[in-house]
C-alpha cells in the first residue's frame, strides 16, 4: 500500500503546486457573514463547484469535518471525496480525532471508508503511537497536531511533562518515532519564534509532511515561514477562507480560482 507521505510527493511534483484548499462551507444560517455562504445556497452543489475551480492549481482538498455534521452530511461529505479524486487530487479529512482505544479506530474505518487519504489527529489521550497504527491500517495517512496556527495554542503548547519536554515537543518526538505522516504547523511561524526553529530542526531528518494552515487569513506570510529553511518540498499549504471567499460570500468560481492560483505561484516564487 502507497503512503500518503510517497503520494503527495508524486502528485505535488506532478501539478507543481503545493496547496491544499480548505474545505469550510458554512451554511448561512451559521452568521459568518462574508465569509459563509450565501442565503438559500446548496453546501453540496457550491462545494463540488468550487473544487472544480481550484483544482488546477491545487494538489488536494482538505474539507473540514466540523461542516459536514448535518443531518445527511455523510453521503454528501462522500460525493465531495469522490470529485476531489475524480479531478485527480488527494482528500484530507480535517478532523482532529481524539479519541481513545478503539473508538479511534472506528473513526478511521469510517473515513476510509469515505474514500479519504488522510485524516488529521489531536491526540490529547496521548495515544499517538496507537492512532497512526488504526489509520495505517484503515489506508490512511495520519497528520498530527505540532504548533498550531491558532492564538489560544499558545496558553498549552508549553506544558512539560514529567521529564520537564514541552507538550508540543513531547507529541513531535513520538510522532516521529510512530510513523506518522505529518505535523501540523501554523504558518504563523517564523524564523523569530524559537519552538518553530527547534521544530525544524527536529524534523529535518525524517520524511515527514508539514500541513500548514494560517496564511492569509491568519497573518502568515510565505516568505516569512520559508525563510526558517523548513523543506518546502514537504510542506501543504492549506489555505481556507482566503480562497473560497476572496471576494465575499458570493465570491465566483473564477475568483475562487484566481486566489487559488496566486497562492500556488506566490509559493513557487518562494521554493
Amino acid at each position: 500500500m502507497e503512503s500518503f507521505i510517497n503520494k503527495w510527493h508524486k502528485l505535488q511534483e506532478q501539478k507543481q503546486s503545493n496547496i491544499c484548499a480548505g474545505l469550510d462551507p458554512a451554511v448561512f444560517e451559521m452568521g459568518r457573514g462574508e465569509k459563509g455562504l450565501p442565503e438559500g445556497e446548496d453546501k453540496l452543489r457550491w462545494s463540488l463547484r468550487y473544487i472544480e475551480a481550484v483544482a488546477p492549481y491545487v494538489s488536494a482538498v482538505k474539507p473540514n469535518a466540523g461542516y459536514f455534521g448535518g443531518a445527511g452530511d455523510r453521503v454528501a461529505l462522500k460525493q465531495v471525496v469522490d470529485k476531489i479524486h475524480e479531478l485527480g487530487l488527494l482528500a484530507l479529512v480535517d478532523a482532529k480525532i481524539a479519541d481513545i482505544g478503539s473508538t479511534s479506530d472506528a473513526w478511521m474505518y469510517y473515513y476510509a471508508q469515505l474514500g479519504f487519504d488522510a485524516v488529521t489527529i489531536a491526540p490529547f489521550a496521548g495515544n499517538v503511537e496507537q492512532m497512526t497504527e488504526y489509520a495505517h491500517s484503515r489506508g490512511l495517512g495520519v497528520i498530527t497536531m505540532a504548533l498550531m496556527s491558532n492564538s489560544e495554542y499558545k496558553t498549552e503548547m508549553n506544558f512539560k511533562d514529567e521529564n520537564g519536554t514541552a507538550l508540543w515537543k513531547n507529541r513531535v518526538e513520538r510522532g516521529i518515532a510512530a510513523g506518522v505522516d505529518g505535523f501540523v504547523v501554523g504558518g504563523t511561524y517564523t524564523k523569530n519564534d524559537s519552538e518553530f526553529i527547534e521544530f525544524v530542526e527536529l524534523t529535518k531528518d525524517s520524511k515527514v509532511l508539514y500541513l500548514v494552515p494560517g496564511i492569509g487569513f491568519q497573518g502568515g506570510e510565505v516568505s516569512d515561514f520559508l525563510v526558517s529553511e523548513i523543506d518546502p518540498k514537504r510542506c501543504i499549504i492549506s489555505s481556507g477562507r482566503e480562497i473560497m471567499f476572496p471576494d465575499g460570500s458570493k465570491s465566483t468560481p473564477r475568483a475562487q480560482a484566481r486566489a487559488a492560483q496566486k497562492l500556488c505561484d506566490e509559493f513557487n516564487s518562494f521554493k
